[in-house]
């Protein structure tokens, strides 16, 4: 199994509710396409003077190589898809290790 993980930082002004409901809707989608990885949404904040700030979200994808929709190319179009957003996405992989 691969480990993925996208961190989205927000690098322009963007409607955090919006955001959240897209990335929630794309995260929906990928599952329908690939119901046997495991894939989370979670949203990223750091505490703050006055409570918590949201800093941005991370998507996290667990997959083996059979779930061909989560290929390279669907990673690509999402990456950029969230680039369009004013997300800034960086892609962080789980070494895999030998058995």
């Amino acid at each position: 199994m691969s480990q993925i993980a996208v961190r989205c930082h927000p690098y322009a002004p963007v409607a955090t509710e919006e955001v959240q409901k897209w990335l929630t809707e794309e995260v929906g989608r990928l599952r329908e396409d690939a119901p046997d990885a495991t894939i989370r949404l979670l949203r990223l904040s750091q505490a703050g003077p006055e409570g918590e700030i949201g800093v941005g979200w991370q998507i996290e994808l667990g997959v083996t190589l059979s779930d061909a929709p989560l290929d390279q190319r669907c990673l690509a179009d999402l990456l950029g898809d969230l680039r369009l957003l004013g997300l800034q996405p960086s892609v962080l992989r789980a070494q895999d290790l030998p058995a």
